[in-house]
């Protein structure tokens, strides 16, 4: 009887493994498409013109196999991708009307970067932020960059060390964003977020093109350097949903002070600071930025602290770091020419009053009362237009090299 039931079990126990397996072998994706399929999309241009969206597409080429700028077999390479663009009175017609032109399905999935004309913020901006949040196949990490010119021109023209653009440019903004820190990235969903923050504002970097001509051809890219390359420009701020201006190189440099995004960079500073020649270059390894709020009076008053290190990269001072004074000296001259970023960018972002600093979330944070009474009144553009910033730098020169006196002092002794 324990002999008949054990059998019993063992035929139950190998039935219901036989029904998992095949099971597992005749399960799948319902949404399963072949790559062979799909249009791989590695960036995207949105322009308006004659009140229509104009979008496109930089869709990865499969039939380049071969290096850019030569040829196979005497026949001529085809470029690395292809793009097309398509019309339509919003975003959703223009990509359905991309099925009647392209013989795969667009995946937007890996898409890098996507480049936005100024009109058509002014014109369209929460439609495209709205698109990429329902989207189900859309890339809210891809980088966001704004354009002068028409942004298709920037997706056409061709890199020479990197065959995708799309990919060469996420890796620019990469590249800067962790070397320099003038310019720091801002993704798809960061810029949604940072629109719909207290402060209502985002900044965005320009990229553009050395030259007005647009090299589109693979042929043209057989030089050493191209006549006209792909750039980064400068920081644009928007408020709310409309483009209000520009930064510089050095207004943006300062506002990364401002909101803690220093990951490194290069300053360059004068070793005298009786001359206005700035002769040496520091190389900040670490930084720190801490904001605190304090309401004085009628107004509020922002105390920025920012700490930071790093070495001492050249000089073309005669200076001798191992007395105390003169590296002291260099550390003055240092904090500086970090306090001129900081008030250039200060100058900069409340001549456009807008609060491209994120100092709303701040005070919204510390003064929530205080904050509840500036929203039920509408005048956080007046409070933002009356703060005042004190600003302080601590730099500390921790390392020098292999020599503690500067060729120059060496030379003269």
């Amino acid at each position: 009887m324990i002999k008949q039931t054990w059998a019993r079990g063992r035929k139950v126990l190998y039935l219901g493994l036989s029904l998992c397996l095949t099971a597992t072998t005749l399960s799948g994706c319902w949404d399963d498409r072949e790559l062979d399929d799909l249009g791989i999309v590695s960036g995207t241009a949105y322009d308006w013109e004659d009140e229509e969206w104009r979008i496109t597409y930089q869709i990865i080429n499969p039939s380049s196999t071969s290096s850019m700028g030569g040829t196979n077999g005497g026949s001529a390479i085809s470029p690395p991708f292809l793009t097309f663009t398509e019309r339509g009175s919003t975003l959703t017609e223009a990509v359905a009307r991309s099925n009647l032109r392209s013989t795969r399905q667009l995946f937007f999935s890996h898409s890098r970067i996507s480049i936005i004309n100024l009109k058509t913020v002014d014109q369209g901006l929460p439609a495209l932020l709205d698109l990429f949040l329902r989207k189900p196949n859309g890339n809210e990490t891809l980088f966001v960059f704004l354009s002068e010119r028409q942004a298709s021109d920037v997706l056409e023209q061709l890199m020479q060390v990197t065959k995708n653009p799309g990919m060469g440019i996420q890796l620019m903004i990469q590249q800067e964003s962790r070397l320099s820190s003038y310019y720091p990235g801002t993704r798809m969903f960061e810029l949604t977020v940072a629109l719909s923050s207290d402060s209502h504002c985002a900044t965005v970097p320009e990229i553009k093109l050395t030259k007005p001509e647009v090299m589109d051809k693979v042929e043209e890219t057989q030089v050493t350097d191209l006549p006209s390359r792909i750039s980064l420009g400068r920081l644009g701020v928007l408020k709310k949903d409309r483009f209000v201006g520009w930064l510089n190189t050095e207004e943006a440099f300062g506002l990364t002070f401002l909101r803690n995004r220093i990951n490194a960079a290069s300053i360059p500073f004068s070793s005298d600071p009786k001359k206005e020649k700035k002769d040496s270059t520091f190389s900040l390894l670490e930084s720190k930025t801490v904001v605190k709020p304090v309401w004085e009076n009628d107004h509020f008053v922002m105390h920025v602290h920012i700490k930071g290190e790093g070495m001492l990269l050249e000089t073309g001072g005669k200076v001798n770091l191992s007395k105390d004074n003169e590296l002291t000296q260099l550390e003055n001259n240092i904090e500086g020419e970090v306090l001129e970023y900081i008030q250039s960018a200060w100058r900069a972002v409340q001549k456009l009053n807008a609060d491209a600093t994120e100092f709303a979330s701040l005070i919204h944070s510390k003064y929530p009362k205080r904050w509840k009474q500036i929203q039920a009144d509408d005048s956080w553009d007046q409070v933002f237009k009356e703060i005042e910033i004190r600003p302080s730098v601590t730099i500390d020169i921790n390392r020098f090299g292999l020599s503690s006196k500067s060729y120059k002092s060496v030379e003269q002794n």
